[in-house]
């Protein structure tokens, strides 16, 4: 079975649309949550997010096409292009009909759907728009990934929530390794900070709603976090086999090891307190990468800032690793970009490349007081240098869906 490699890296982020800038201000601690100003938020609950700001979409659409393009896409496009770039590749020097695309979203066009749902209440069918539905359908961003480079391989937009990122990226692979692409494009996108997503997730209480002081809000593995800060954006890589990359020259920054999926089986938004699914996607990723899990020395966790969630997490670490995490540090980027939904792990997964590449691991941010529960090193007050040689990103999404993807060094 070859091995498959990332050579490319994209991202949309409330802390930097490149790789580069997104891994520095993680680094430096920087946060990107703030008051929305987006829309008016005087009548919410919650006031604040990772809201993607000073994002350019002009040089992949003009004025027209980009008012015929949801966030979700644009997104999309824009990561996409980046991770290509990044990886060298030129969609005339190689065949087409053996690269694919496996970019998803958690939810879609979401506030494209809702602004039109406003306009049909208060205007009429009439008035709605005829690209209302290729803006909101959540394959939409994948399919235009295919069109704009041509790609004519596997091509579809899996969707698991806060895991779609992750499962994307075990797709693609999965696809690499039956002979049906070379190359592929995987990760995820999202535009949830909007009217109804905001309000959607406050409803559930499921946000933080520390609205004096947002930077503040995302406090993962903190016995005084109070809920998830909601965010948007996208984050893909450039996945080759390795005898495709080698033969073009490229540079590869990691390599994907192992990975594994499962599902709680339990509740459609709270995590099993025993932890026994997230416990046997870690070890089907430990088995398939055909390491002990005490090789991986660094987790970048879910973590999402929940009350439930960071300890049932923790937990479930700790009882895979059968209690011998004395060499291994997690964290949680979610601290600082907070929490992109379906486009989380793409994101991450960029956050968990560039620590095995600088061997440094990005603090968690908010981490003043930990949670007594929790019985890891959360990697609290700046970033450290840490030998990794196997890195896993966790993430999971509402209905008990539980991924974990190993990176192994380059």
């Amino acid at each position: 079975m070859e091995e498959i490699v990332v050579t490319g890296m994209g991202v949309v982020s409330s802390l930097g649309h490149t790789p580069a800038e997104l891994w520095a201000n993680l680094l430096a601690g920087k946060s990107g949550v703030a008051t929305i100003d987006r829309f008016d938020v005087e009548n919410y609950a919650v006031k604040f997010a990772g809201q993607i700001r000073n994002f350019d979409p002009s040089p992949y659409y003009n004025e027209r096409d980009a008012a015929r393009t949801s966030r979700n896409i644009q997104y999309a496009v824009h990561a996409a292009d980046t991770a290509l770039k990044m990886a060298g590749i030129d969609s005339s020097a190689i065949d087409v009909r053996r690269a694919g695309v496996m970019i998803g979203s958690g939810m879609g066009g979401m506030e494209v759907y809702y602004d039109n749902a406003v306009i049909l209440d208060t205007k009429g069918p009439r008035r709605v728009s005829p690209f209302f539905v290729p803006m909101t359908i959540a394959n939409m961003a994948a399919g235009e990934v295919g069109i704009r480079n041509g790609w004519m391989g596997p091509n579809w937009a899996p969707m698991s929530a806060c895991a779609t990122s992750n499962h994307s990226i075990m797709t693609a692979v999965d696809q690499m390794r039956l002979g049906r692409a070379d190359v592929m494009i995987a990760g995820g996108c999202e535009e949830a900070v909007c009217k109804i997503g905001v309000a959607g997730f406050a409803a559930m209480k499921a946000l933080s709603t520390r609205n004096d002081n947002p930077q503040a809000a995302s406090r993962p593995f903190d016995k005084d976090r109070d809920g998830f800060v909601i965010s948007e954006g996208a984050g893909v890589l450039v996945l080759e086999t390795l005898s495709h990359a080698l033969k073009r020259g490229a540079k590869i920054y990691a390599r994907i090891a192992g990975y594994g999926a499962s599902c709680d089986g339990y509740h459609m938004s709270a995590p099993r307190e025993d932890g026994e699914g997230v416990v046997g996607a870690i070890r089907m990723a430990c088995a398939e990468a055909r390491i002990s899990v005490t090789d991986v020395t660094y987790v970048n966790t879910h973590g999402t800032s929940t009350p439930r969630g960071d300890v049932a997490e923790c937990g479930a670490i700790y009882k895979a690793f059968d209690g011998k995490v004395d060499n291994l540090k997690i964290n949680s980027t979610k601290s600082m970009t907070g929490h992109a939904l379906g486009a989380a792990s793409g994101v991450e997964a960029i956050a968990t490349i560039m620590s095995l590449v600088d061997q440094k691991v990005h603090q968690t941010l908010n981490l003043d007081n930990q949670e007594p529960e929790i019985k890891l090193d959360c990697v609290a007050g700046g970033p450290v240098s840490h030998k990794i040689e196997y890195a896993m990103s966790n993430s999971f999404g509402f209905g008990g869906h539980n991924s974990s993807v190993i990176f192994g060094r380059a």
